[in-house]
C-alpha cells in the first residue's frame, strides 16, 4: 500500500513556503493595483495558476495576471503590461507568447506577470490567456481540500513518469488538465483506473471537431480541447504507467527527483551522428518546434539519399543537439534510380538518356517499370548534410546557425552528452 499522506508531505508546500508565497503575491498585487490607479488604467491584478487554486506543489511559481477592461486596444495592454511587469519585477525579462509578458524572480520564487482582458462566463474571449481567469474560478468552485490533494497526487505521478506539462518540450498533461481529470473522475486512483483500461484514442468527451489522441472539452470554453497538447507518446506512457501502478503499486511512481542513471555507452554497430547548434535565448515553446523541424530536415536529407534512419533523439540544454542513427556513415556506393513505367510517353527518352550517361547497370525492367543503378560517389553523411542543409529552412531562429553547425561522430570513449544519455538510457517513462 502506498502511503499517500507521506507522498504529499514530501511535495505539498510547507506552511513556511505558503506564507512566503502569500507575502510576495500580496505585495505584487498591491503594487500593480497602485500603478494602475496612478496611471488611470481600468485594470487590476489577479492571482491565477496552481497557487490560486491550491493545487500547487513545493517550489512552485506565481502567475499574476493584469486584467484590463475589454475595450482597451491590444497595443495598450501590451505596452502597459510590460511597463507594470518591469516595475514590480526589477530584474525581469520580457518573454513572448500571445501577449508579451515579464518573467523574473523575487525572493527565489519565479514569477510571471501577464496582461490579459477581463472575462466572465459567457463572454467571448479576446485572447487565449483570458480564459485562465475563468479556469481559476471553475476549479475553485469544484474542488475541496481533499480534491486538491488528489490533484497534487496526479501531478506528482505525471511528473514522475515524464508526461507533466503541455509545453512543446513535453507535449503532456497540463496542470489544468490534471485538475479537470480529478474533478471528472473524483480521485487520483479513479483517474489511474480509467487510463489503465483506456484503448485507442481517449475520448472523455465526444466531439467530432477534434481528432487529437485525447479529448476533454474545456468547461469554460466549449470550442477548446484542453487535452490537445497531449501527444500519442505521452498518452501511451500514461496508459502503461497506470497499468503498471495498479498491478504493482510502488513509491517510484511518486519520485519527481530522479537520480541520474549510470548510462553505459556501447557500440551498436551503426553510425550515430550528433548535429549541434547554438541555443537562442527563447522560450521552449518557440525553440522546440524548430528543433523538431531541424530533426525532420536531417531525416529528409538522409531519405533523399536512400539512407535509412534507424533512430533519433533530441536534447536542448546548453546547446541544441539532434542525434541521428543510420546503418553506415556514408551513402551506399550504388543507388537504384526509379524511372517511369514502360507504357508512358517518356519511357524511351529515359532509356536513351541513361545509355549516354555513366552508370553501374541498366536501364532495366522490373515488372512494368524502368530502373537504372547509378554511382553515388559514396559521400559521407557529414558532407551530404553540410552541403544540403542550406536547401531547407530549419526555423526562423535557427537558420542563421547553419554555417556554425557542429557535427560529431559517436564513439564509445567520447565525453558524456545529455543527448547520448537520453538515447542510450531511454526507457518506458523517462527519456
Amino acid at each position: 500500500m502506498i502511503d499517500y499522506q507521506e507522498v504529499l508531505s514530501r511535495y505539498r508546500p510547507t506552511q513556511e513556503e505558503e506564507n512566503k508565497l502569500k507575502i510576495i503575491s500580496d505585495d505584487i498585487i498591491r503594487k500593480i493595483n497602485s500603478i494602475c490607479r496612478s496611471r488611470g488604467l481600468r485594470a487590476e491584478a489577479v492571482i491565477v495558476g496552481s497557487y490560486a487554486k491550491g493545487t500547487n506543489l513545493r517550489d512552485g511559481d506565481l502567475d499574476i495576471f493584469i486584467a484590463f477592461d475589454r475595450d482597451y486596444p491590444e497595443e495598450i495592454i501590451n505596452t502597459e503590461g510590460l511597463h507594470i511587469g518591469h516595475a514590480v519585477i526589477p530584474n525581469g525579462r520580457e518573454k513572448y507568447a500571445e501577449h508579451p509578458y515579464v518573467s523574473g524572480e523575487i525572493g527565489g520564487v519565479k514569477i510571471d506577470v501577464v496582461p490579459c482582458y477581463k472575462m466572465s462566463f459567457g463572454d467571448k474571449k479576446i485572447s487565449a490567456v483570458d480564459r485562465t481567469l475563468l479556469h481559476t474560478e471553475y476549479v475553485n468552485g469544484h474542488l475541496d481540500e481533499k480534491g486538491r490533494d488528489e490533484v497534487r497526487l496526479l501531478k506528482i505521478f505525471t511528473k514522475s513518469i515524464g508526461v507533466y506539462g503541455a509545453e512543446a518540450r513535453t507535449f503532456g498533461f497540463s496542470g489544468y488538465l490534471c485538475e479537470l481529470l480529478v474533478i471528472r473522475f473524483g480521485s487520483f486512483e479513479n483517474v489511474i483506473r480509467y487510463f489503465s483500461k483506456a484503448k485507442g484514442r481517449v475520448l472523455i468527451d465526444l466531439d467530432e471537431r477534434f481528432r487529437d489522441p485525447m479529448v476533454l472539452i474545456d468547461p469554460v470554453d466549449p470550442d477548446r480541447n484542453v487535452a490537445s497538447p497531449v501527444s500519442l507518446e505521452s498518452l501511451s506512457r500514461m496508459k502503461i504507467a497506470s497499468k503498471m501502478f495498479l498491478s504493482s503499486p510502488d513509491e517510484g511512481f511518486f519520485q519527481i527527483e530522479h537520480n541520474g542513471k549510470n548510462v553505459q555507452y556501447h557500440d551498436r554497430g551503426t553510425c550515430i551522428m550528433i548535429y549541434s547548434l547554438p541555443k537562442p535565448d527563447l522560450t521552449d515553446d518557440v525553440i522546440y518546434p524548430q528543433v523538431y523541424r531541424f530533426r525532420s530536415v536531417l531525416q529528409k536529407i538522409m531519405e533523399s539519399h536512400e539512407i535509412r534512419v534507424i533512430s533519433s533523439e533530441i536534447d536542448v540544454s546548453d546547446r541544441i543537439y539532434v542525434l541521428i542513427e543510420t546503418p553506415a556513415c556514408a551513402e551506399e556506393r550504388i543507388r537504384v534510380h526509379t524511372g517511369p513505367p514502360v507504357d508512358t510517353d517518356n519511357a524511351v527518352d529515359f532509356v536513351n538518356s541513361w545509355k549516354a550517361r555513366d552508370r553501374s547497370r541498366g536501364p532495366y525492367i522490373v515488372a512494368d517499370r524502368l530502373y537504372v543503378d547509378v554511382f553515388t560517389g559514396q559521400r559521407s553523411i557529414e558532407d551530404i548534410v553540410r552541403q544540403e542543409i542550406f536547401n531547407y529552412s530549419i526555423g526562423k531562429n535557427l537558420d542563421r546557425f547553419k554555417k556554425s553547425m557542429e557535427i560529431m561522430k559517436f564513439n564509445v570513449g567520447m565525453k558524456s552528452l545529455p543527448v547520448l544519455d537520453k538515447f542510450f538510457g531511454a526507457d518506458v517513462f523517462r527519456k
